[in-house]
């Protein structure tokens, strides 16, 4: 049996469309390997402040520690204020005491509030 590979907003996006119809208005999306193994995944997210990012207010090139140091999956989805942002201006490097965060190519002031989904 082979594996059609979403990312998780397709995914989502999938499930609810065709569980639309149930009352409960319910549904779940299992991720899976590549080889089609379940990941026991839970959702985390954290709500931050660009004022806990090192670096300069407004600068490009601030980093944000995540709470959940090393155990923190890739992040999923990155907001500040109600700008998704890109993948292609951040990078995440996990270290072995703390994962964090590096905005490469976006301005975070201190009063951006920032929101990371991330799974474990």
């Amino acid at each position: 049996m082979g594996f059609k590979m979403f990312t998780v907003a397709e995914a989502l996006s999938k499930a609810f469309r065709e569980n639309s119809d149930k009352q409960s208005g319910q549904f779940s999306v299992t991720l899976v390997t590549s080889s089609g193994v379940a990941i026991k995944a839970s959702e985390q997210v954290e709500n931050r402040l660009g004022s806990e990012c090192s670096g300069v207010d407004g600068a490009t090139g601030r980093v944000l520690t995540l709470v959940n140091t090393s155990e923190s999956g890739s992040p999923v989805s990155i907001w500040a204020e109600t700008q998704l942002i890109s993948s292609g201006d951040y990078t995440v490097t996990h270290n072995s005491d703390s994962s964090t965060i590096t905005f490469d190519n976006i301005n975070i002031f201190d009063l951006d509030a920032l929101k990371i989904v991330y799974y474990i």
